[in-house]
């Protein structure tokens, strides 16, 4: 979803374990089954697929043709083919039916949107009553911006600007992308009309790093060292009739 914020990686550069630690996360706030779910920031499918088998029809939005491309490439011929569709959309815009959609996703994309609090408005929207969103996005207490840091035109390792999230300014100065505390995420949701469920953190996954740093990370996961965790992982409803 691109414009004034950068585009973000494409959902395959998450490692294995940093996929599977966000869809686990998501599915214990609310099991990850239904009718219709819509994956908003697809990218090329990765969290997509990942999910599809619980829902009997899934559509999944994203604005970079070539990631589309991959996903519908990635589908082709497999038995999501005919349950999977693709769009070409921005968040902004969904052009889908008022209530259509009984769980909506999105995984690292709201810190990208442009126009943020539209784009939720528009989830809200497609949101049948008592339908969840859930959703996966930068920690403003992680002490290191996970998308680099912008020295000029420059993007270097987010090891350059430890702390660099805690200072806002200079945050929006240095990054392409938002980082949210829960309270400014609960506000986000809330004025959107929706009831946060429930928040939880992650800590980094670790995916190319040994096992004694992946055990570390989730054991913090369970203590209130969470609260530095690099993402927040939120679930909020739509209040039913």
């Amino acid at each position: 979803m691109s414009g004034g914020y950068g585009l973000g990686n494409p959902s395959s550069a998450f490692g294995a374990r940093g996929v599977a630690k966000r869809i686990g996360a998501v599915a214990r706030q609310l099991p990850t089954c239904g009718d219709r779910l819509l994956d908003v920031g697809c990218g090329d499918g990765t969290y997509t697929v990942a999910l599809a088998e619980g829902y009997a029809r899934v559509d999944a939005v994203d604005v970079e043709p070539g990631r589309l491309d991959a996903f519908a490439a990635r589908v082709a011929g497999t038995d999501l083919e005919d349950r999977v569709e693709v769009h070409k959309m921005s968040a902004d815009t969904l052009a889908f039916e008022d209530g259509a959609f009984d769980r909506v996703t999105a995984f690292e994309v709201l810190e990208h949107l442009d126009h943020l609090e539209e784009s939720v408005a528009e989830i809200h929207r497609v949101l049948a009553p008592g339908g969840a969103f859930s959703l996966t996005t930068p920690n403003r207490w992680f002490p290191f911006e996970t998308h680099g840091v912008l020295w000029g035109d420059r993007r270097r390792s987010a090891l350059t600007a430890p702390f660099l999230p805690w200072v806002r300014p200079l945050h929006e100065r240095m990054s392409d992308a938002r980082a949210f505390t829960t309270q400014e995420m609960g506000r986000l949701l809330r004025d959107a009309g929706l009831r946060v469920r429930a928040i939880d953190y992650l800590m980094p996954p670790f995916d190319r790093r040994p096992r004694a740093f992946q055990t570390v990370a989730d054991g913090l996961e369970s203590t209130p060292a969470r609260v530095f965790g690099m993402a927040m992982v939120v679930t909020a409803v739509k209040p039913g009739l």
